[in-house]
C-alpha cells in the first residue's frame, strides 16, 4: 500500500539543510537554520536554564505522565511573563494548555477551529513561515492568502485591509505577534489596532503566533499588539512557544492561550483542547516546561533569562545594522535596521543564492530569507564580500 503514496514534497529549508550536511567544506556559513547561535556560531544553553536543570535534577521525583493539558503552573507562568497584569476580568475568560513547541500549539489551534467551524478560512499574510500553509491544509481548513509586503520591502497595509474586509464572519485571521518570519517587517500600533476592531466588529478569530518575544524589542514592546487583541476581542487564540526565548529548541515546549467571550466557554475550551491534546500527542514532555516554571517561579532566575534574552537581542539588532550599512551597488538593505527579529528577507534572485552555496559555501534559503543569528564576526566578511557582486 505504501507504493501507492504520493511523492514526498520538502520545503526548501529541509533541503538546504540536507545539502549543507553533505557539503564537506569545513568553513560553510548556515543562514537557513532558524536557531540563535551565539558569538562563536554555537547554539546556547541558556545559564538559567542550566541553573534550573542543576534544580529540576535535585528535586524531581517522578517520571510520570503530566497529563494531556501538561503543566499548569507553567503555563500560567508563561502566560504571565509574555503578558503580565492582565486585568482579573480578562483572565477569567482565558485558559492555557501546554503544548509540544509553538508548531504543536498551532496544530492544536487549528484543529480546534476546524471541529467548530469547518467552513473557516484562514487568512494569512505571504511570505509566511513555511510550515503555516501545510498545516492549515492538514487540518482540512482552506487558506485564503494576501500579500504581506509592499514591493519597496514594507508592511502592505492596504492588502491587510483588503483582506479583512473580505473576511466572513467565523473566519480566522493568522498573523505573526512580533519578529515576522521570513521578512522581519511586522503590524505597526496602528495596523493591531485595526485588526482587534474589525475582527470584533465582524466576528473574525484572531490566531496569533508568537515565537520570538523578547528578540526584537523588549517582551513586553514585542507582544505590545497581541495585548491589544486580547483587550478588544472577545475570541483570540495565541500560540507561544519557549524555543528562541529559552533557547528550548529540543525540549518542544510551548502553549496555547485562548480567549473567550465568557468564562464558562473558556472552561469548557480547556476540556475541548484537552481532548484534541490527548488524540494528537496524549502528554506534552514535561523536561522544558519544567525548566521554564522554574525560572519564572525565581526572580533571580528570572532576571538572568532577561539579562541574556536581552543580550541575544542586542547581538541581533546590531548583525542587522551592520547589514544595513554594507555599501553594495546592486542591493539595498537599508530596511534591515528598520525591521525586528532573527530573519531577514534579501532581495536576492535563486541564481545569486546558487552562486554564495556553490562558490562561497554560504547556505541560503532559495527565497533570499537569512538567518542574521549565523552571522559573527568571525564570517561576516565571508558572507558581506560576494554579495557586492551578486544582483
Amino acid at each position: 500500500m505504501f507504493d501507492r503514496l504520493p511523492t514526498a514534497r520538502t520545503d526548501s529549508l529541509m533541503m538546504l539543510g540536507r545539502l549543507m550536511q553533505a557539503d564537506p567544506r569545513p568553513d560553510k556559513i548556515d543562514l537557513g537554520v532558524g536557531t540563535y547561535r551565539d558569538e562563536t556560531g554555537a547554539i546556547p544553553i541558556m545559564k538559567a536554564v542550566k541553573a534550573a536543570e542543576a534544580i529540576l535534577h535535585a528535586e524531581q521525583t517522578s517520571k510520570g505522565y503530566v497529563g494531556p493539558a501538561g503543566d499548569a503552573a507553567f503555563a500560567l507562568g508563561l502566560q504571565a511573563a509574555t503578558f503580565p497584569n492582565l486585568s482579573p476580568s480578562l483572565q477569567a475568560r482565558m485558559s492555557r494548555i501546554q503544548t509540544p513547541g509553538g508548531t504543536g500549539a498551532l496544530r492544536l489551534a487549528l484543529q480546534i477551529i476546524a471541529q467548530a467551524n469547518p467552513a473557516a478560512q484562514v487568512w494569512i499574510g505571504t511570505p509566511t513561515w513555511p510550515a503555516h500553509l501545510p498545516i492549515i491544509a492538514a487540518c482540512g481548513l482552506t487558506a485564503r492568502t494576501f500579500a504581506h509586503l509592499t514591493a519597496d520591502g514594507g508592511l502592505n497595509r492596504q492588502a491587510l485591509d483588503e483582506a479583512l474586509a473580505q473576511a466572513a464572519p467565523g473566519d480566522v485571521v493568522l498573523l505573526h505577534g512580533c519578529c515576522h518570519n521570513p521578512t522581519g517587517v511586522d503590524l505597526d500600533p496602528d495596523a493591531w489596532r485595526a485588526v482587534a476592531e474589525i475582527a470584533t466588529d465582524k466576528g473574525l478569530l484572531p490566531l496569533i503566533d508568537l515565537a520570538y518575544p523578547g528578540l526584537g524589542d523588549s517582551v513586553e514592546d514585542d507582544v505590545a499588539g497581541v495585548r491589544i487583541l486580547l483587550e478588544h476581542c472577545e475570541n483570540a487564540l495565541v500560540a507561544l512557544s519557549c524555543s528562541k526565548s529559552f533557547g528550548l529548541y529540543r525540549d518542544r515546549t510551548g502553549a496555547l492561550l485562548t480567549l473567550s467571550k465568557a468564562e464558562a466557554t473558556a472552561a469548557n475550551l480547556a476540556q475541548v483542547a484537552a481532548g484534541h491534546a490527548r488524540l494528537l500527542w496524549s502528554n506534552p514532555p514535561d523536561h522544558g516546561a519544567a525548566l521554564v516554571r522554574i525560572i519564572l517561579s525565581s526572580d533571580e532566575l528570572t532576571g538572568l533569562w532577561r539579562t541574556e534574552l536581552d543580550a541575544m537581542r542586542l547581538r541581533v539588532n546590531a548583525l542587522r545594522a551592520q547589514l544595513a550599512a554594507l555599501p553594495l551597488p546592486r542591493l539595498d538593505l537599508s530596511a534591515l535596521s528598520r525591521q525586528r527579529g532573527m530573519f531577514a528577507l534579501l532581495p536576492l534572485s535563486e541564481a545569486s543564492v546558487d552562486r554564495l552555496r556553490q562558490d562561497h559555501a554560504v547556505y541560503v534559503d532559495a527565497s533570499g530569507r537569512i538567518n542574521v543569528a549565523g552571522l559573527n564576526a568571525g564570517n561576516f566578511e565571508r558572507f558581506a564580500t560576494p554579495l557586492a557582486s551578486l544582483d
